[in-house]
């Protein structure tokens, strides 16, 4: 994904709720007109009215910890963080971004897209935080496609590692706060069953996605598209960034904005033609997914310079 790519799939509309409130009585209207009786009249209109349950939100604030590249006590004076940390005084950051989904009951979102960006109204790039490496991350396909609960932790490059737990998951509870070897982790270099040195220790992650396509990492923002799974309320994704931030930064601030849309061609086939029978704009909102939002910013100098 490039910068090209940064784009949301489809605008927000201004009043959701009108707009679904319109189209459910124009649905209703022409059930009766296509001849359908009793309470099957409402139907496809009751569908639409109950997606006004749809709600995303953003968590109140992130968990974020330093990384301690320097403190290692294995680190990789090799690795690019060492050399940043050392030689250029950045500090660096892990931080995990909660979201909350509420879809309509039994119809979960299939594609949702987040857009984080650090100082985004900072002039200077070379005072603008990065983003070192990212999860949800292409290299990590099979795991995330295969679904179920893996651990993610940092390894003492500051690159990402992940293993999928191999012990019972009580055990690995008990283990809480204890380095442990990851798996598949770090510069791509390290394979299957190869371990890494750990700068923090792994946390219990767990997200589903066919389809996972972001920007490149060591960018001011990122930009994530998830497709292909359908995201219920007690299944959301996970987005975890490792910040790479310049020692003399004295802010530190993330605005984070999140959409989410379902399929068109996921809805029933009789609501599908009622559908192209609206007005363009209604017909525009629902062929691009009934797109529901929310835009959050966050202060993160109190934690970062408290350090």
């Amino acid at each position: 994904m490039t910068s090209d790519d940064l784009d949301f799939s489809a605008d927000l509309t201004e009043d959701r709720a009108a707009v679904l409130l319109d189209a459910a009585r124009r649905v209703d209207a022409l059930s009766g007109h296509l001849g359908a009786t009793g309470e099957a009249d409402n139907e496809f209109g009751d569908l639409l009215r109950a997606l006004n349950e749809d709600s995303v939100e953003f968590g109140s604030f992130p968990d974020v910890l330093p990384v301690p590249i320097l403190d290692l006590p294995n680190a990789d004076r090799t690795s690019a963080a060492w050399r940043a940390a050392l030689e250029e005084g950045y500090t660096f950051w892990w931080i995990r971004l909660p979201i909350l989904l509420f879809p309509r009951r039994g119809w979960g979102f299939t594609r949702l897209e987040l857009r984080v960006d650090f100082n985004p109204d900072e002039p200077d790039p070379r005072r603008r935080p990065r983003a070192f490496d990212i999860l949800p991350n292409r290299r990590f396909d099979t795991i995330v496609s295969a679904g179920g609960e893996f651990h993610v932790g940092v390894g003492a490059d500051a690159k990402l590692a992940v293993k999928v737990p191999t012990i019972p998951l009580d055990a690995i509870g008990a283990l809480a706060g204890v380095p442990l070897p990851l798996s598949a982790g770090g510069k791509a270099k390290a394979e299957v069953g190869a371990s890494v040195d750990v700068a923090l220790a792994p946390v219990r992650f767990r997200m589903t996605a066919a389809r996972v396509d972001h920007t490149a990492e060591g960018l001011e923002k990122v930009f994530w598209r998830l497709d292909g799974a359908e995201f219920f309320a007690e299944d959301p994704p996970q987005l975890v960034i490792i910040l790479q931030v310049p020692r003399d930064v004295e802010s530190v601030r993330m605005r984070a904005v999140m959409r989410a849309y379902r399929r068109f061609t996921f809805f029933p086939a009789g609501l599908q033609a009622m559908i192209r029978e609206l007005p363009s704009a209604l017909r525009a909102f629902f062929t691009q997914g009934a797109p529901v939002g929310d835009t959050r910013s966050y202060d993160l100098s109190p934690v970062v310079r408290a350090s």
